[in-house]
């Protein structure tokens, strides 16, 4: 139940607060305390969640209880937008397009989303090296997990990117997984080219915001061109030279 809860967007606590407000109807903060576990001091800031979603109302005031409201109605519409998200991954899916001439293989991804689910498919199976760059250290659970894991097989993850005060945060994320990190030297132009090279087998060349504004309309060519791979490796390495450890 608590992934169920996960997937409608609440934290733990607060999934614990609405499966107690099912099962109580109307009851106060104590009450609701008792039941779910959650402290008194959590409660509060849950409670006023609620009602700004309108999922939650104030149906007594001497004493203060509360009961959910709209509840069945907000779970499916939760799901009908889990469920156009999935739709979405798969247009994506149907998206990827490759095609072969001689030994050059080439493929294209669309949507930030599909590009996302690649990077972390290419970062589990590497073996040696992760070199990237990227702009604004984009930051998901899954993609963190699994450099955490290659770093652990001793893999050599390097990345460059923007380091600025927006994005320092989610950078310093990246280098708490293992990664070694450095900051991008404009030297080499305003904007970053984002790429990276996964044991010197394959590469991927991200074009984004903001020459794409909308994620979905993010691309990116995947190849296993080993000139190429040699051109962007060598590329990275210089760059990696000229670059200021973050």
């Amino acid at each position: 139940m608590d992934s169920f809860f996960e997937e409608l967007g609440f934290t733990e606590y607060e999934g614990r607060t609405f499966s107690s407000l099912l099962k109580l109807k109307a009851s106060g903060i104590k009450e609701i305390s008792l039941n779910s576990g959650v402290p008194q001091n959590k409660l509060y800031g849950i409670i006023k969640k609620f009602e700004n979603l309108g999922i939650l109302s104030l149906v007594s005031v001497e004493p203060k209880k509360y009961q959910l409201i709209n509840s069945k109605n907000f779970i499916k519409e939760k799901i009908k937008k889990k469920q156009e998200r999935l739709k979405e991954m798969m247009q994506n899916l149907r998206n990827i397009r490759s095609y072969r001439e001689d030994n050059f293989v080439f493929s294209l991804i669309k949507g930030q989303r599909a590009i996302m689910n690649k990077l972390v498919g290419l970062n589990k199976n590497a073996r040696k090296e992760i070199f990237g760059v990227q702009r604004n250290w984009k930051y998901w659970g899954e993609g963190i997990r699994e450099m955490e894991k290659a770093v652990k097989r001793d893999v050599d993850v390097r990345l460059i990117g923007i380091i600025s005060k927006e994005t320092k945060k989610r950078a310093g994320e990246w280098k708490n997984a293992g990664c070694k990190i450095k900051a991008y030297n404009k030297k080499f132009g305003e904007y970053p080219l984002r790429f990276s090279i996964f044991d010197g087998k394959y590469a991927r060349i991200t074009i984004g915001k903001p020459e794409i504004k909308e994620s979905k309309d993010y691309i990116t060519i995947l190849t296993e061109s080993k000139p190429l791979i040699r051109m962007l490796r060598n590329q990275f390495l210089q760059m990696w030279g000229e670059c200021k450890k973050f």
